[in-house]
């Protein structure tokens, strides 16, 4: 695939977010104002559905024998499972994880970052991987994509 048609690697953007949050909050500290109980209890859930979520996911993909790399040769069409309720149940998982973190860490600049983090996965990642999968599963994935929305 030529280097333009590349998407970046959805982990790094995840990184670059938590760090470009932490790194704000480290310059100009931004609490959320929330009870700890409340921040703590909603942070957990995040975590735990994401990281479930992501399991989830993976575990599809290894069952279907493809990637879940953005940049690889996808072999399979993923539909049911986690996929039959978003189309990006992997990219889900890393935005919740990111909120998360931001409702433990009691940082509203990295539960600001989430937003950035959604943009950058729709439209770095997300478009790219759609216009692959359009060519390589043609009206099978428009079928899906009628009937499974983006990020549900």
């Amino acid at each position: 695939m030529p280097e333009h048609q590349r998407s970046p690697q959805p982990p790094l953007l995840f990184l670059a977010c938590l760090l470009a949050g932490w790194g704000l909050g480290f310059l100009r500290p931004l609490g959320t104002h929330l009870p700890d109980a409340l921040r703590h209890g909603v942070g957990v859930a995040l975590l735990a559905g994401s990281l479930a979520l992501a399991g989830w996911a993976l575990a599809a993909f290894k069952g279907a024998g493809t990637t879940p790399n953005p940049n690889g040769e996808a072999t399979a069409l993923l539909t049911s499972g986690p996929f039959g309720y978003s189309r990006n149940p992997l990219y889900l998982g890393l935005s919740a994880c990111l909120a998360g973190l931001g409702m433990l860490l009691d940082s509203a600049w990295v539960l600001l970052m989430v937003s950035g983090l959604v943009l950058l996965l729709d439209r770095l990642v997300i478009a790219r991987e759609e216009v692959r999968l359009r060519a390589q599963f043609g009206g099978a994935y428009e079928a899906y994509v009628r009937r499974v929305r983006r990020w549900a």
